[in-house]
């Protein structure tokens, strides 16, 4: 897979991510219907499956032959039944890939199954798949890559257009309801060498034509790409942007794969995300007002491989486990003061997002204390708004009764329609949540109690799923980008182009940090003269921490105390294009 390049996202104007709370001044958005029922979905699933899957590519050329496409034992049933059990409410399916092979018998192409050998040049993947997942009740989603290697119109741009218009009203009109269709940004240049100009607006109005209630999603104005592939969303991630001079509702979907890469490989089955790596993502991206897009690349066989399976099995009960055990359910709630009539603070436990707690009159601050009967461990406090009514919250904590004082356990900024908020297990029997702030009166719908068995130990990096950019990423693809060497996954990369012997990382931290610990993890021994980098504010300049002739596969080393926003590290000779595993920073 390949994402929004950020051309695409100027082009868009969804840049203006508002990262810190909403003036009360601006009119606040609100989710649309389906926008709603989408957050509300959580975790929902991608499938990248096609020629790549029998090619061992991650990208394709569009110069395959179709009858390289043959799965020996296509089951559609069996992902949607693999899914449903995993509690996947979505799944998106890669209708066409960048090699531009169609999963449909397309009339506009040669290039897709019904020149393949699989089915006898009759089969339908895309109407097999829609149908297994109805039987489910998981709904529909659809990638159709805009890139396509294979299509001699590609850089022709109204013939290419009107082709992948023509490619949109098969895949919404022959497949029943489509409730995402999903775009990337990935461009290049057609036989003829020129760049091809994507018609977005057109592509749009075919959608809202066609399935006026699908969204349209990445390049799109419904949702948004968060920014990486390691599934992982930002503290106090909000479903508020700046647009066109005002604010919009474009809520985030973090997309990673189960596997390092995105489809299918059979020296990859060894590799799946541990439930502990998936715990900790989906706590970072569900768990953070955003949706959960995870990739399980079916095999050759055409079916969900066995140790994926298995792991999404696990990972579904333990999502389920996480929530039934919730010690608010059999607690006793008081607000601090009156109380929206409308909204009591019995609201908080019912289970219904669409009900919720209100101070009276038009207070934007308040209260409430959970009694829990007796003293209970807990790591994990569950706060959900009724985003119906948009982002109100603008900054809350959570306090319990430690001894004759309470004592914030967690907080933040923003809400939305989920937070999980981590914390070291603490023993207490009275805990209250405080809305400090807030741009209109809170709406709370759920506070949850609960204790998660698999509390991430992490590395402790300072650079850990922080925001990171890059100066040169390899042209495999964004499974070689910036971010793989921040995820604390040992297996995922980030890598350079070929040629490439000096580059850079930077990583922005939490906060202003003090550091004095580097640790570089190479995939072997290619950094000959580097620098570790640091400044406290964006427009210093950059000074040296550390200055290094090697590293290697677990170079670990530490440096006097140097406070630090900002890292970089400064590749300014390898041997060989460099290749990054982690690279790290520690306080001590």
């Amino acid at each position: 897979m390949k994402t929004i390049y950020p051309t695409t996202l100027l082009a868009l104007g969804l840049l203006g991510l508002v990262s810190g709370p909403v003036s009360a001044a601006d009119v606040p958005p609100v989710p649309n219907a389906q926008q709603l029922a989408w957050q509300r979905h959580e975790f929902i699933a991608f499938a990248h499956f096609g020629m790549n899957t029998f090619s061992d590519r991650e990208w394709g050329d569009g110069k395959e032959d179709p009858k390289a496409f043959n799965p020996t034992d296509f089951d559609a049933r069996q992902w949607a039944t693999v899914l449903n059990e995993a509690g996947v409410k979505l799944l998106i399916l890669t209708a066409k890939h960048h090699d531009g092979f169609c999963l449909w018998p397309s009339k506009f192409t040669a290039h897709c199954v019904k020149n393949s050998p699989w089915r006898e040049g009759k089969g339908d993947v895309v109407r097999e798949v829609v149908e297994a997942l109805r039987e489910k009740q998981i709904r529909v989603g659809l990638y159709l890559s805009p890139w396509d290697r294979n299509q001699p119109t590609y850089g022709d741009s109204p013939k290419y257009n009107e082709y992948f218009r023509n490619q949109l009203r098969e895949l919404l009109t022959n497949y029943g309801v489509v409730d995402e269709v999903w775009f990337d940004g990935a461009c290049g240049e057609g036989p003829n060498g020129k760049k091809q100009e994507y018609d977005w607006a057109s592509f749009f109005a075919l959608i809202r034509e066609l399935q006026p209630k699908a969204l349209i999603a990445i390049s799109g104005p419904d949702i948004r790409w968060v920014g990486n592939e390691s599934g992982v969303a930002r503290e106090n991630e909000s479903s508020v942007v700046k647009r066109d001079g005002g604010l919009a509702w474009h809520p985030a979907e973090c997309d990673v794969s189960i596997r390092p890469g995105w489809f299918y490989h059979a020296g990859e089955d060894s590799k799946v995300k541990s439930l502990a790596t998936l715990a900790d993502i989906y706590f970072k991206s569900a768990g953070r007002n955003s949706v959960l897009l995870l990739n399980i690349p079916p095999d050759r066989r055409g079916r969900i491989a066995d140790a994926d399976a298995i792991r999404l099995k696990e990972f579904g009960a333990y999502v389920r486990q996480l929530h039934a055990g919730d010690f608010v359910t059999d607690a006793n709630l008081t607000a601090s003061g009156p109380s929206d009539p409308a909204s009591p603070v019995s609201n908080l436990k019912d289970g219904k997002l669409e009900t919720h707690w209100s101070p009276s009159g038009n207070q934007t601050t308040g209260q409430f204390e959970v009694d829990l009967g007796q003293p209970r461990s807990f790591n994990v406090a569950r706060i959900q708004e009724d985003i119906s009514l948009g982002e109100r919250v603008q900054g809350y904590h959570v306090e319990i009764l430690d001894g004759d004082k309470w004592r914030t356990v967690t907080g933040g900024q923003v809400l939305g329609h989920k937070q999980l908020r981590r914390f070291p297990a603490v023993t207490a029997q009275r805990v209250r949540l405080v809305i400090d702030k807030a741009s209109a009166p809170p709406a709370i719908s759920e506070f949850g109690l609960h204790f998660n068995p698999l509390a991430p130990v992490g590395s402790g990096a300072l650079t850990a799923h922080r925001p990171a950019i890059a100066s040169d990423v390899h042209p495999g693809g964004t499974q070689f980008g910036a971010d793989k060497a921040v995820d604390d996954d040992p297996e995922t990369r980030w890598a350079t182009s070929d040629p490439v012997k000096q580059a850079w990382l930077e990583v922005e931290l939490a906060q202003p940090s003090a550091i004095s610990r580097l640790a570089i993890k190479e995939l072997d021994p290619r950094l000959t003269k580097y620098q570790l980098l640091y400044r406290v504010s964006p427009d210093e300049a950059w000074k040296v921490a550390y200055e290094g002739t090697k590293a290697g596969t677990q170079f670990t080393t530490s440096f006097p105390s140097v406070q630090a926003r900002y890292v970089r590290l400064n590749i300014l000779d390898s041997s060989r294009a460099p290749t990054i595993w982690e690279f790290q920073v520690f306080a001590k």
